[in-house]
């Protein structure tokens, strides 16, 4: 029996999970090979040894008393009992069990502080997105791939309907996705008069995802042939949400939105381009002072003819 409990423990070790299911397989498993103690100890008062069979007894008895703490640990919302005895044992040995539960809530989504480089806040100008079906289609395709890569947690921060319900106020949203997320990958691209914003896991895989309709005071377009754009940040954020209903949490579904921050620079022409300009408008100056001259020069013929006639 002991063999097989080690046989279990060491395959679980294969797998990648995270404690709090380790901490319930454990449970489980300890708790089946626990009850193997008392078939023991059956056997020993069957054959006449009782000093034997009652130590068996009170070891497990012990074990399943353990047993009882993991699984209002692993498996309940309130994790406390009045007859755990943990607290005593570490104000007695002076040491601190670490919530391993706390520290999985705690973890942050990677990406969160992403950038596309550093600028001065005055570099920023307000923009305006807005999302076609198709659009919205592929940032939700996006968001699936995310987590399927394990890049976004979609878990309401780690809290269950009761948790939630605890600390709830009237109106507030929970999301699934408790802060936004930088997206892996963000660029901004000019496609048939469009500002476009593409992103996704990488530069391969980016798909379009929203369309730049205003810059400033500008549309996207106009203020692409004005100014230098630049995309700073590109965040993920909404989606899914819960509410506090009369007696449990409610869910709405809801898209997922981008939020962005665009950095310019006025655009500084090339020194061929101006002097270009220059002779162009030189010449056209020109061409106007000619077309001047004729004119007056017809009206004083035309003047001339009246006075003979």
């Amino acid at each position: 029996m002991f063999s097989l409990l080690g046989m279990i423990n060491s395959y679980i070790g294969y797998f990648n999970m995270n404690a709090t299911l380790k901490g319930r397989i454990y449970t489980i498993v300890g708790g089946i090979g626990n009850f193997y103690l008392l078939y023991v100890a059956y056997r020993f008062f069957a054959n006449g040894f009782i000093g034997r069979g009652s130590l068996f007894i009170l070891v497990f008895l012990i074990l399943l008393y353990f047993t009882y703490l993991n699984v209002l640990y692993f498996f309940t919302p309130d994790k406390t009992s009045k007859f755990d005895i943990s607290p005593k044992i570490e104000k007695l040995l002076g040491i601190k069990i670490p919530d391993t539960t706390a520290q999985e809530k705690s973890q942050v989504a990677p990406g969160f502080v992403q950038t596309n480089g550093i600028f001065d806040q005055n570099e920023f100008l307000p923009s305006t997105l807005k999302f076609s079906t198709k659009q919205r289609e592929n940032l939700k395709a996006v968001v699936a791939q995310l987590e399927k890569i394990g890049y976004l947690k979609l878990d309401f921060a780690g809290k269950n309907d009761q948790e939630l319900f605890k600390s709830s106020k009237t109106g507030e949203r929970f999301y699934a996705l408790a802060t936004p997320v930088a997206l892996p990958y963000y660029e901004l691209r000019e496609k048939k008069g469009k500002l476009l914003v593409y992103g996704g896991v990488n530069q391969i895989e980016a798909v379009e995802l929203g369309e730049v309709t205003q810059v400033g005071l500008l549309r996207g377009y106009e203020a692409l042939k004005r100014y230098q754009l630049s995309l700073a940040t590109v965040l993920l954020a909404k989606g899914p949400y819960k509410f506090a209903g009369r007696s449990t949490m409610m869910q709405k579904d809801e898209p997922y939105e981008l939020q962005i921050q665009i950095a310019y620079r006025e655009r500084k022409a090339h020194p061929d381009f101006e002097a270009r300009l220059k002779d162009e408008f030189r010449q056209k100056e020109q061409a106007f002072e000619a077309r001047e001259k004729q004119l007056e020069k017809e009206h004083l013929s035309r003047r001339a003819k009246n006075r003979n006639n």
